[in-house]
Order: structure tokens, then C-alpha cells, then sequence
């Protein structure tokens, strides 16, 4: 499933699901390392990697 990170804040980041628009908060320490806002990720067998 494709998403997109369109917040950061302290330890957390708000992803939106490309497909069915669900805005969800992930720790950062679930996420690749170094993220950024506006960073693409695919999410696949319940892990985070990007594009």
C-alpha cells in the first residue's frame, strides 16, 4: 500500500494512505531512517520502506 508523510512531529509521523485518503500516526522509529515530510513509503508485510 502506498503512503505519504504530510506531518512530523517529536516522535511521531501522520501518513496518508494513497488509496483510501486514512490519515494515520506512526512512531518514527517504525519508519526509515532519515524521513522527511512529503517522503513516499510503501507499506508491505506490516514494514515501512520507501519508493
Amino acid at each position: 500500500m502506498l503512503c505519504t508523510v504530510i506531518d512530523i512531529r517529536g516522535d511521531y509521523a501522520t501518513i496518508r494512505y494513497d488509496i483510501t485518503n486514512v490519515e494515520s500516526e506512526v512512531a518514527i522509529a517504525l519508519l526509515p531512517e532519515g524521513i522527511d515530510l512529503g517522503d513516499r513509503l510503501i507499506f508491505s508485510n506490516y514494514e515501512f520502506s520507501r519508493i
